[in-house]
């Protein structure tokens, strides 16, 4: 299952996110971002699926939080790796 990850500035702007994705809809949940991902910003961001990928970042767009990303996860045997997804 591929999941992905908004990462925010603030943490209180992952619970803004969470609580807005939910209310459009979207299955997330409040999650401690990778290190792979997250160094220079808060440690925590939204986790969602591929299948809210596109209601998430219309909604990301819409919510006006500066500085948030977004994160794809694609997990081998070998380790996880995160790829940056231009929103």
């Amino acid at each position: 299952m591929e999941y992905y990850y908004a990462g925010v500035e603030v943490r209180s702007h992952a619970f803004i996110l969470e609580r807005r994705m939910k209310d459009e809809g979207v299955s997330c949940e409040i999650t401690y971002m990778p290190r792979e991902i997250m160094t220079d910003l808060c440690n925590l961001g939204v986790k969602f699926q591929y299948a809210d990928l596109n209601k998430s970042i219309d909604l990301i767009r819409r919510s006006g939080l500066p500085e948030c990303k977004v994160y794809k996860e694609v997990i081998t045997p070998e380790r996880a790796y995160y790829y940056d997804i231009n929103i």
